[in-house]
């Protein structure tokens, strides 16, 4: 493999022809000179920086037709084609406008309410050349993301934005709201989201926020956000995609768009089929998706249906197989949007939209369990309506104003055996104010506000129970020049008890009690998040960010008699992320991201479980004409857990004590090379788990080892 990738590396520079591209960015009027001016090769990714004297230069580029984005701050931008075909000098010519001019088109038709500057968006075009497969996959290789999950392929995944969440059976901890092109997609019981039903290739871009949002979106984004945004086609097309792999895993699917005058539509068709790489982790689903755009009446309704069947593979010991578990999942999961965005005039738009979620979910016992006894069936059945309406407001060159109001109707009625939940019934509802100010050329204030408030009605058994806060935010934002930009952010956030933390009342196969607690507290949280980016100088780009978070009243499911759900001393998170993406020439670049994190008890009460201190991930990408090579690798430190399966055990008045283990480090190497037939088609290898390691990121949960996919894609 060294000898391999040594050549590879020697293959690639040996290709490298030395043209160069050079020339001067201007002011159109005064033909002064522009300063730190962005001249950006768009489909290579990669730019320089205009000097003092408005110059730039450029080497290393090969003969061929390149596309070039001109920006600056203050300036309109300008997109050019180009033929390097020998060594040219060039002179652009920048109109000015003011710096604020074309946010109402910035936010469009999902408005995205968080700074930019803020947001880590990892585009389609990445989880293409990596080859994702599932959710849980994707934000694996994300710095500052964990995820806890039992299988790639299963629906139930934790996923946790700087420490701000750990595994507990029994119980989800939705600090980090998840949302489809705006939207919450959350289950109204747990909190969790079916992943199996988000179409990766439908999707445009996945925002990630980090940190709490709470003064925009609300309880449950106390850790971050997650922005699934859907594409919007332009064009006429149709597309095929088969994938095989190892453990009989099969994935088909069929994308068509279609566009005339005033209307355009895509549609999306999904089938995934795999045995699973241990007993009982098969999965089916089946996956609908479309979209449908009326340019006149600048409206867009879209639709996902999902039906998906999943094994639940239990513990894997081997001299305990009563934890083997034979139970199968089956949900249907509903998601229906519409957008409606009213042009007042050139400053004022007002934007209406809906959502509707609905997940039936059916878990039962398989026809081959040893046990003589079958279990009864499981069922959950949730129900979301959203509703909200947001003015976005131009107030001047210098001010841009977005206020609004959001409210959330949601209903769960749930059978664990036995009929536990009646027509629980929550109401959740807000209203936000955000502004951005431009305070000079190269600073920029934003001030953000948002009030919740929460009703929960569980029945005559339980009082009437609400909640409120309110959450502010203040962030400034400081771009040096166009390629360096600091971050400074002081921001509160809450979330209220979930109904399962409130209401939880369950018995495992493996003799837990697990208890919600009526009684809880809202969480809240204080963050302080500073960052530094730096971007498109000399090829190089890279990014630094520090963080200091302080949870009070954290809600943790404490293991006792029973266990249950109970506000946990204050805890503490702090850490440091840096990224690093070096464009070596044109056909090979360089990626490395770095994450440190460290979560205390602040009164060194309970343990702090499934919290990484370090983790690396590292890629490198070579591509040639036809051909792409990427190899990536991921490093994640040890990290505790409590052993509840243990019979070693201490009982502090109603509270055990388990003993704490450690799951094992691990690095881990993938492999995805591609191969363009021709302009429509083309074929992908992708080797995950290259060296075939043991590994687990649950107690007792084995992850795959080595796994294999062919896939072929057509486009027509």
């Amino acid at each position: 493999m060294k000898k391999i990738f040594l050549l590879l590396i020697f293959f690639t520079f040996s290709l490298s022809q030395d043209f160069e591209f050079s020339g001067k960015v201007i002011d159109k009027e005064t033909k002064n000179p522009i300063v730190d001016a962005n001249i950006i090769f768009i489909d290579d990714d990669f730019g320089v920086a205009s000097d003092l004297e408005g110059n730039f230069f450029i080497s290393n580029l090969i003969n061929q037709k390149y596309e070039i984005l001109i920006s600056a701050i203050g300036y309109k931008n300008i997109s050019i084609q180009i033929n390097i075909s020998d060594n040219s000098d060039y002179i652009f010519e920048l109109v000015s406008e003011p710096v604020l001019s074309s946010a109402l088109n910035v936010v469009g038709r999902f408005p995205s309410k968080h700074l930019p500057y803020f947001t880590q968006n990892i585009t389609n075009d990445e989880i293409s050349d990596f080859d994702y497969q599932t959710m849980s996959e994707l934000f694996r290789n994300i710095g500052g993301i964990d995820v806890q999950t039992a299988h790639d392929n299963g629906r139930n995944a934790n996923f946790s934005i700087r420490g701000s969440s750990d595994y507990k059976p029994g119980g989800y901890n939705n600090r980090v709201l998840v949302l489809l092109d705006g939207f919450q997609i959350s289950m109204p019981y747990s909190g969790s989201v079916d992943w199996n039903a988000m179409p990766l290739d439908f999707l445009d871009r996945v925002e990630v926020v980090k940190g709490p949002v709470s003064s925009l979106y609300g309880q449950n984004s106390m850790g971050g956000i997650i922005n699934l945004v859907t594409k919007n086609y332009s064009d006429e097309f149709y597309n095929v995609k088969a994938t095989v792999g190892s453990f009989n895993s099969k994935d088909i699917n069929l994308t068509m768009s279609n566009i005339t005058d005033n209307i355009s539509y895509t549609a999306l068709l999904q089938h995934k089929k795999g045995d699973g790489h241990r007993f009982n982790a098969q999965y089916e689903q089946n996956n609908f998706y479309t979209k449908i755009f009326n340019k006149k009446q600048d409206l867009s309704v879209s639709l996902i249906a999902n039906k998906s069947v999943n094994g639940q593979p239990g513990f894997y010991i081997e001299d305990r197989p009563s934890l083997t578990s034979y139970r199968i999942s089956n949900r249907d999961s509903v998601y229906l949007q519409l957008f409606k965005k009213q042009t007042l005039d050139a400053n004022n738009n007002i934007v209406y939209s809906l959502s509707m979620n609905h997940f039936y979910t059916n878990y039962f016992d398989r026809d081959d369990t040893p046990t003589e006894e079958i279990q009864e069936q499981t069922f959950y059945n949730d129900t979301s309506l959203n509703l909200r309406a947001e003015y976005q407001k131009l107030i001047s060159n210098k001010s841009y104003l977005i206020f609004g109001s959001d409210i959330i109707l949601e209903q769960s009625d749930i059978s664990i055996y036995r009929n536990i939940y009646d027509d629980l019934k929550q109401v959740t509802g807000g209203f936000f104010a955000q502004n951005r100010i431009q305070l000079n050329e190269r600073l920029l204030l934003g001030l953000g506000l948002r009030f919740d408030y929460r009703n929960v009605d569980r029945g005559n058994e339980f009082s009437y129970k609400s909640f409120s806060d309110v959450s502010p935010k203040i962030n400034l934002t400081f771009k040096r020049d166009n390629f360096s930009t600091w971050n400074f952010a002081l921001s509160k956030g809450f979330r209220s008890p979930s109904l399962s933390e409130l209401f939880l009342q369950y018995e495992s196969d493996y003799g837990l009690n697990t208890q919600g607690n009526p009684d809880l507290e809202p969480e809240q949280l204080y963050g302080l998040d500073i960052s530094f980016d730096r971007s498109n100088k000399s090829n190089l780009t890279y990014s630094v960010s520090t963080f200091y978070y302080k949870y009070e009243d954290m809600i943790d499911f404490v293991y006792g008699l029973p266990v249950i759900a109970l506000n946990r001393s204050d805890i503490s998170s702090c850490g440091l992320e840096t990224n690093i993406s070096y464009k070596i020439n044109s056909n090979l670049d360089l990626d490395l991201g770095y994450t440190y994190l460290r979560v205390n008890d602040i009164n060194d009460i309970d343990p702090i479980l499934y919290r990484p201190n370090h983790k690396l991930i590292s890629s490198i990408k070579y591509k040639s004409n036809n051909i792409r090579h990427i190899i990536s690798m991921r490093y994640q430190s040890d990290q505790d857990y409590q052993d509840f399966l243990s019979d070693e055990r201490e009982y502090e008045g109603s509270e055990i004590k388990f003993p704490i283990e450690q799951l094992d480090s691990l690095i881990l190497f993938n492999y995805i090379g591609s191969y363009e037939l021709n302009d429509r088609d083309k074929l992908s290898l992708k080797i995950s788990n290259l060296f075939d390691k043991q590994y687990e990121l649950i107690q007792d949960f084995p992850m795959p080892r080595r796994t294999i996919s062919l896939m072929y894609e057509s486009t027509f």
